[in-house]
């Protein structure tokens, strides 16, 4: 059985993935807190952001070799890749960096 080359969407999706991590990292980085979330949240979300990171580790095998004329997802898939991972650790320890830090998920609480 032939397998399958490897597929320029699969770039594309681990771009949209690690660029929604780590635009949500910075967001919880540099704009403050403002209320505590309910209960249940800081944990879901804890996890959905380590979930994440699964589809990175799934993508990453599939994305072709870079070449001088391939496509911008392609030739930036391993930063993308290193900075998602890197901005879902960031995301981790703030949750538990301190008390606000674990109910609201950001850096800073308050104005």
């Amino acid at each position: 059985m032939a397998e399958a080359a490897p597929s320029p969407k699969a770039a594309t999706a681990l771009a949209v993935i690690a660029g929604y991590l780590i635009l949500r990292c910075l967001w919880k980085v540099l704009v403050p807190a403002t209320e505590y979330s309910l209960p249940p949240w800081p944990i879901l979300t804890l996890i959905f952001d380590i979930l994440m990171l699964i589809p990175l580790f799934i993508l990453k095998p599939q994305i072709p070799a870079a070449g001088p004329d391939a496509p911008a997802t392609v030739r930036y898939a391993k930063p993308l890749f290193v900075g998602g991972i890197v901005a879902t650790v960031i995301m981790v320890l703030i949750r538990f960096s301190s008390e606000s830090g674990w109910w609201t998920g950001h850096l800073t609480y308050g104005f």
